[in-house]
């Protein structure tokens, strides 16, 4: 069975709290973000999988557009550039990362799901 973000951070922070002291609950938050990890390299390379079945992509090409994507800061350090702050389309003021509308005007934005 696959969790979702939530139930990752709930069960991150169930376990955090019932421990019997603060290293074990770090422990525990450890453990399951690198079950996250592996969920999520697992859904990649399937998705690769299917990319590289289906329209014959080869790895090269995955490997090149890693490094474009990679080197959007200018940076070749294997992190995706943070995003830039956003203004909202009505107020022009500066837009929360993951709100689904300005919090001045309450104009609805919408959301990158890439965004960082």
């Amino acid at each position: 069975m696959f969790h979702t973000a939530h139930d990752f951070t709930r069960d991150a922070m169930a376990a955090s709290k019932t421990s019997s002291s603060p290293g074990e609950g770090t422990r525990a938050e450890v453990r399951l973000l690198e079950s996250e990890v592996e969920r999520l390299l697992m859904i990649t390379e399937a998705l690769w999988s299917i990319l590289q079945e289906k329209f014959g992509y080869e790895e090269q090409e995955l490997i090149k557009r890693m490094i474009m994507i990679d080197m959007r800061d200018g940076k070749l350090d294997g992190k995706v550039a943070a995003s830039s702050p956003k203004k909202c389309p009505k107020c022009e003021r500066t837009l929360f990362k993951k709100r689904p509308r300005c919090l001045y005007c309450g104009e609805p934005v919408a959301t990158d799901p890439f965004e960082r």
